[in-house]
């Protein structure tokens, strides 16, 4: 039997732990995003060779249940209340929506770990832990997506209610009718807003004054993602461009920048050397960064070796970004680094002891650089071996993997 048990999950419950499985190990290690004890199973613990390593320890009564959400979450009037008094644990956004005491007094606790957006009535009246943001909406509004298009479509079903979105609201749709949603006296409540140029006088009455407004051309697309700026992109969205994330333009993209008479990036731009001036010329804003690529461009590679010839032929440089694992062959001097490789967001690095100092000049927000020597010592087999002290010690030792792990 292994002498040591290591535990690596997101949610550790160990409140029915029993002095039998204490007794059965030498060394009990929890790493853990949060572990559920009571008074009586932490102090059995405390009396063992028990190491815990989490971000909290929640302490619950037996009879509570648990109940873990991967993703997104809504609690609404309608639903079923848990038949159990409940710990909730959810990894990802939480919505609460309106009239839900009810169910929400079965909760002994709400721990988060991503976004809660609730009514600002019950504010403070929640037993919620959040590891992420936190948002109230006005009592009595209809909550709409995050990003919420309000179209032509939209003001057919409108009521005479305040909608609230949690970041923006859309409204270039050429066929939206202004007059008719004031009509209905439906009102709107959002961080931003980005408005077409013909519906700002109709619509900015609809709007709440705290919202900040962006106002762009008739006929703009608006994309609320990261973009490839290619010939497909200008087939699908035309000449004028409202980017909501990140926007690289790649070389087939030289004619539809060209074409472009309005361009908005609300994040960073990327793009090729031979296409930095005609960016610059058709550029109408950017809220993030500039990077110019120049070489050859290597990105989202799981694994991407770097050979010595690859960088002598190339008459720039190479970048490599966003990799899981960039490889260096042994044989690459490092003023050949230096001069000719960029090393961006990338995971992990491999090279020599040699090539370390070089490869530490050119690298940027890189996670780890490796100088083992062996691909034999990565993963999750190589991770454990390191912390347990090696081979020996990793045959000797009970490791599991779990996202949730009753002890």
């Amino acid at each position: 039997m292994a002498k040591k048990l290591m535990v690596n999950c997101g949610t550790c419950d160990a409140r029915n732990v029993s002095e039998e499985t204490l007794k059965a190990y030498e060394h009990i290690i929890i790493n853990a995003g949060s572990i559920v004890v009571t008074p009586e199973s932490k102090d059995l613990m405390n009396r063992y060779d028990v190491t815990m390593n989490c971000g909290d320890v929640v302490e619950l009564d037996k009879d509570v249940q648990m109940s873990s959400v991967n993703g997104s979450m809504q609690i609404n009037s309608t639903d079923a209340a848990p038949e159990k008094r409940t710990y909730l644990h959810v990894n990802g956004s939480l919505e609460i929506g309106p009239d839900t005491q009810d169910i929400l007094s079965k909760y002994v606790g709400i721990d988060v770990n991503g976004s809660v957006t609730y009514p600002q009535s019950m504010s403070g009246k929640i037993p919620l832990k959040v590891n992420g943001s936190t948002t109230c909406y006005p009592d009595g509004a209809i909550v709409l997506k995050r990003s919420a298009v309000i179209d032509h479509l939209f003001a057919l079903r409108a009521k005479a209610k305040l909608y609230w979105a949690a970041k923006r609201l859309i409204l270039v749709d050429p066929q939206l009718d202004g007059a008719a949603l004031a009509t209905k006296g439906c009102t709107f409540s959002a961080k931003e807003a980005v408005i077409a140029q013909s519906k700002v006088e109709e619509l900015i009455g609809l709007i709440d004054e705290k919202t900040e407004i962006t106002i762009v051309p008739d006929g703009t697309a608006v994309v609320l993602d990261d973009l490839e700026l290619n010939a497909m992109a200008g087939k699908k969205y035309g000449a004028k461009l409202c980017v909501f994330g990140d926007l690289e333009i790649v070389s087939s993209g030289k004619q539809t920048l060209e074409q472009m008479e309005y361009l908005n990036v609300q994040g960073d731009v990327l793009v090729p050397g031979e296409l930095e001036t005609l960016l610059a010329e058709k550029l109408t804003e950017v809220e993030g960064s500039v990077e110019v690529m120049r070489g050859r461009y290597l990105k989202d590679k799981l694994s991407l070796r770097i050979s010595r010839e690859m960088l002598e032929k190339e008459p720039d440089c190479v970048t490599a970004r966003d990799c899981v694992q960039v490889k260096l062959d042994g044989d690459i001097p490092g003023e050949l680094i230096q001069e000719k490789l960029r090393l961006d967001s990338c995971v992990k690095v491999q090279c020599t002891p040699e090539q370390e100092p070089a490869v530490g000049l050119v690298s940027q927000d890189v996670v780890q650089i490796s100088t083992d020597g062996g691909e034999e010592e990565g993963g999750i087999d190589g991770m454990i071996k390191g912390i347990l002290g090696g081979a020996k010690a990793a045959l000797d030792t009970k490791v599991v993997m779990a996202g949730d792990y009753v002890l």
